[in-house]
């Protein structure tokens, strides 16, 4: 991967980690710490493959029952419309 962000072509990405929102279906698992490359300039981040599959297999294990989630939040819905 290129040192150069692809949505700005800053040339700094620095490791961090960050909060990740992973949707499949209905279903959405809300990732902490998860480790990432920011543009210091605009925020955009980049995500190892290996690490987005780690992901999609944890949601798949949550989604059916073979795994318990650390914790569960209520989250409120509303359509941009009704705002």
């Amino acid at each position: 991967m290129s040192n150069n962000c692809q949505f700005c072509g800053h040339a700094h990405l620095t490791p961090t980690t960050t909060r990740y929102i992973h949707q499949q279906g209905d279903e959405l698992l809300i990732v902490e710490e998860v480790p990432c490359l920011r543009c210091a300039y605009c925020g955009e981040e980049y995500f190892d493959i290996s690490t987005l599959k780690k992901i999609e297999a944890d949601h798949l294990a949550l989604a059916t029952h073979r795994k318990r989630p650390a914790r569960t939040l209520e989250v409120a819905v509303e359509a941009f419309s009704a705002l």
